[in-house]
């Protein structure tokens, strides 16, 4: 009897400690993306679907996830290097499958490319007439292909909407690309700036909504399965739901 009592003991031990070993806390990325994921610059408390998302996936995985609000294109250069396990909405594209483990989709959206410019400049009514522009573009956002390899255009290229919105207003730049309409609106809003228009010319674009991981990370498959599930069952939509958005 004493020895099945020991016996027991040690496989709820072993157990006990393949339960510590096997859970992580994995470190993610997070930036202000209204509406999906928000960053109160007061309090700097981080919000929205794409957090709550993952969260949940990785809590029924058994790890959890330690935030840090990072630009793009530093969360782009931490997934090559493998610093970073995990970054929200990261557009997939052919360079970067090099480095990145797209997990998902969770959604397909429509993220029409938009320009926008001053309401007394120019409008853009094709592709061609941004040859005669400055155009702002943010570091290291994939947009189309046609723009992105266009070597032709004069891009500036700064950080983030919070600089593109100032320069358009100081007329440094002519119009500004734009995947995120909400990001760079909200940017304006704070400047209370209304002197701006969306152009003419858009690139209609639907992209898959996608989580990025280092290339061949251990946990890609377990997240990829389980955000599979979380779509199938509704539990992504009643996350959509809960912040009065949709995932579609």
């Amino acid at each position: 009897m004493f020895k099945h009592y020991v016996h027991c003991a040690l496989l709820l031990l072993g157990t006990l400690m393949s339960s510590a070993i096997s859970a992580q806390t994995l470190k993610a990325d997070f930036r202000h993306r209204p509406p999906e994921m928000l960053v109160d610059s007061s309090t700097n408390q981080l919000s929205g679907p794409l957090k709550d998302i993952i969260e949940e996936a990785a809590q029924q995985l058994g790890h959890s996830i330690e935030w840090s609000v990072v630009p793009f294109a530093r969360s782009l250069n931490s997934l090559k290097s493998g610093e970073t396990d995990i970054v929200p909405r990261v557009i997939r594209n052919a360079e970067r499958e090099q480095f990145v483990q797209y997990v998902g989709p969770i959604s397909e959206q429509v993220k029409n490319i938009m320009f926008v410019t001053r309401s007394d400049g120019q409008d853009v009514k094709s592709y061609g007439d941004l040859q005669a522009m400055n155009i702002g573009v943010k570091r290291g956002t994939a947009y189309f292909d046609q723009f992105d390899q266009d070597n032709t255009l004069r891009k500036v290229v700064v950080n983030d909407d919070f600089n593109l919105a100032r320069m358009l207003e100081a007329k440094r730049i002519d119009a500004i690309v734009v995947l995120d309409m909400g990001a760079l609106e909200s940017e304006f809003k704070v400047m209370n700036y209304s002197g701006y228009r969306a152009t003419s010319y858009f690139y209609p674009n639907r992209i898959g909504n996608f989580y990025g991981m280092p290339k061949n990370h251990p946990l890609s498959a377990a997240f990829s399965q389980k955000l599979a599930e979380m779509v199938k069952n509704g539990r992504v939509t009643e996350i959509y739901s809960k912040y009065g958005l949709s995932a579609e």
